[in-house]
């Protein structure tokens, strides 16, 4: 895991260009509204941070759309070998590969709809376990935790207008 923290992501300040109209902590995750372009956007997010420098290393972003489907997006440092999908886990459940979907200047995306039965499971759950290759095809282990994410999503849920 710590060769991971070699490659960390600065995501830097996550809404700096835009007026947070609400914010609220639920254990490890976090849920705010912002305001962009008279529109009012919401997501819940857990980052991981580096333990020795403090860098956010990873995070993972839910959201509603507007056709009221649940969007989960989860950065990676730009140092990750896109050809292997990303593992993920949700405790002892089996894992599921999941792909790139896109990168830009600052991280690499897995970027998904999510069912609700998936959402249950992060619901159910105790912790996301993320196994990703490397350039150097070292493994890389991230693990979320999900505690407060069933409060967390509640109130994302009631946000959507």
């Amino acid at each position: 895991m710590r060769c991971l923290f070699i490659y960390f992501l600065f995501i830097g300040t996550l809404f700096a260009d835009n007026h947070i109209l609400e914010q609220e902590n639920f254990e490890a995750w976090q849920f705010t509204c912002i305001n962009e372009k008279e529109q009012k956007i919401c997501d819940l997010r857990e980052l991981v941070f580096d333990p020795n420098t403090e860098e956010v290393v990873s995070y993972l972003s839910i959201t509603i759309n507007p056709d009221n489907l649940t969007q989960m997006q989860i950065a990676f440092p730009h140092a990750v070998n896109l050809k292997i999908p990303v593992s993920l886990q949700i405790d002892d459940n089996n894992p599921l590969d999941l792909n790139y979907a896109y990168c830009n200047k600052n991280a690499c995306f897995v970027a998904e709809i999510i069912a609700e039965n998936f959402v249950n499971f992060f619901k159910a759950g105790s912790q996301v376990i993320l196994k990703i290759s490397l350039l150097d095809n070292r493994e890389a282990t991230i693990t979320y935790s999900l505690s407060g994410f069933t409060a967390g999503y509640n109130k994302l849920s009631s946000s959507i207008n």
